[in-house]
């Protein structure tokens, strides 16, 4: 399929625990083949950029396009590549409404306990994968001593069509089991 970079006249970029969340409007041709992809390119942070493919239709048309991507930790921008060329987008965390129809998901703008992470799996409903990132958050923290409980797990999904869609679990280290060890 002939796919190709198309200009956006609004990009916001949101980040928290871990995922970050690009959407995109503006008008181009195929508006149903608008999306936001990580590029070839291996650098970090990772680059973006909007694209659409060719199809039968004639004219432009409004799109809004979004898309879910895994990164670590919060930079301060993210290049996203249009047919402009690059574009610097700040990075910010999540508003309390994403648009008038969608409420931000609490897990997103929740204050966690510096003892707390949150793992997620964008787009899917596996929870070895967001268990799997909870722990690897831990990890980091408590390097070769994770003893973690689970919290809370969830589902958001959330828009018309869906727009947000993930699995999380919120993990706690355990004071229980460090606090036995050091009595031992």
């Amino acid at each position: 399929m002939n796919c190709y970079l198309i200009n956006a006249t609004s990009i916001k970029a949101y980040w928290a625990h871990g995922l970050l969340y690009l959407m995109a409007s503006g008008d181009c041709e195929c508006p149903q083949f608008a999306s936001i992809s990580q590029t070839l390119i291996t650098i970090f942070p990772p680059e973006y950029q909007v694209t659409t493919c060719a199809c039968a239709e004639i004219g432009t048309f409004p799109y809004n396009t979004h898309a879910w991507f895994h990164l670590a930790e919060q930079p301060e921008t993210v290049t996203v590549h249009t047919h402009e060329g690059p574009q610097k987008v700040e990075v910010e965390g999540f508003p309390a409404d994403l648009s008038d129809e969608l409420e931000t998901p609490a897990v997103l703008t929740a204050k966690l306990a510096k003892d707390e992470v949150v793992g997620i799996s964008p787009n899917s409903w596996d929870i070895n994968r967001a268990i799997n990132d909870a722990v690897g958050q831990l990890e980091k923290l408590y390097p070769g001593d994770v003893h973690a409980v689970l919290t809370d797990t969830g589902v958001v999904a959330a828009g018309s069509p869906v727009g947000i869609a993930f699995l999380y679990v919120r993990m706690k280290q355990s004071a229980t089991k460090a606090a036995s060890k050091r009595k031992s």
